[in-house]
């Protein structure tokens, strides 16, 4: 793939809202009347009609999928631009989302350099003065270096095949989900991408029902992603959109006052998504500054190898 990292992706991305607004493009407005198009023919029940401006949004996707740059979470974003016409937002969402993953990758890498001086010191010191002061031969020293930095090398090579593994990337960000902590913060970044789809879909005149299930289908997958289906499935049961969505977690530890009469559906995503936002960035940070300090967890395992190797 030709763009891989994530600063990369953000350019790339960046690039192509930039494009798509730029005076005298015609792109963006196809897109709008494709979809603008298809809506006025469903409200008027002309089917066929429909389906002809559907086949001319297919068409662009095609084109988009078989380029081979994007990836398929990435995909379904713009599958859900092109349905609501407005694909130059989608760009700019994802663009958000690297630069967000560029900035907590560039934090980590800051943070991890005090725990990864302390660890790989601790590992290649200590068996070097015990071997300089004479507590342990040449061999047993070298042995309790290499046996110390193992775990880091160990821990490197899983890092570097899961980032060049798409699957095993996916099935270990599923994984975290588990996790206390970074699970809630993972899923707070769905919801925020969710609200955000289902703006989009209301902004473009959809049915509250359509919105909710145009949303949760073009959500990447994820095990949360079940539960905007169940959002989508109360509300066309019945319930009302302000009840199904307190019961559905999206609101959890977001600061949003809620009125008494409850939450209109169009004014939902934007205080929402800015809410989440927000939420999002500070979890971001608190993360990146937290998770390299758990290296030092390495220390005791340090401490009984080297107490090992001067007790034989």
């Amino acid at each position: 793939m030709a763009a891989d990292s994530s600063a990369q992706r953000f350019v790339l991305f960046q690039s192509l809202y930039d494009a798509s607004q730029a005076e005298g493009s015609n792109w963006e407005q196809l897109i709008g009347l494709l979809s603008k198009g298809e809506l006025a023919a469903q409200r008027a029940q002309l089917d066929a009609l429909a389906n002809q401006f559907a086949d001319g949004q297919q068409l662009l996707f095609d084109e988009l999928r078989d380029g081979g740059l994007f990836r398929e979470w990435e995909l379904r974003f713009m599958r859900l631009g092109l349905a609501v016409g407005k694909l130059g937002n989608v760009y700019l969402r994802l663009a958000e989302h690297y630069r967000l993953q560029t900035e907590f990758q560039q934090r980590l890498r800051r943070a991890a350099r005090l725990p990864l001086i302390l660890v790989v010191g601790f590992a290649l010191l200590v068996p070097l003065v015990l071997f300089l002061t004479g507590f342990l031969p040449a061999v047993a020293a070298l042995t309790s270096a290499v046996l110390a930095m193992l775990p880091l090398l160990l821990g490197a090579v899983v890092l570097a095949a899961i980032n060049r593994w798409n699957a095993g990337r996916e099935k270990a960000l599923n994984m975290l989900y588990a996790v206390p902590g970074i699970g809630g913060a993972l899923e707070r970044y769905q919801h925020y991408h969710y609200v955000n789809h289902l703006g989009e879909c209301l902004a473009a005149g959809f049915s509250l029902p359509q919105a909710l299930k145009q949303s949760a289908r073009r959500m990447p997958e994820s095990p949360i992603k079940p539960r905007y289906d169940k959002l989508s499935r109360a509300v066309d049961g019945g319930e009302s959109f302000s009840s199904a969505l307190l019961k559905s977690g999206i609101l959890a530890g977001v600061a949003l006052s809620v009125p008494e009469s409850g939450l209109e559906p169009r004014q939902v995503p934007a205080s929402l998504s800015l809410a989440l936002h927000r939420a999002c960035e500070d979890q971001l940070q608190f993360w990146a500054s937290i998770l390299p300090y758990t290296l030092l967890g390495l220390i005791p395992y340090l401490v009984l190898l080297n107490a090992w190797f001067l007790s034989r």
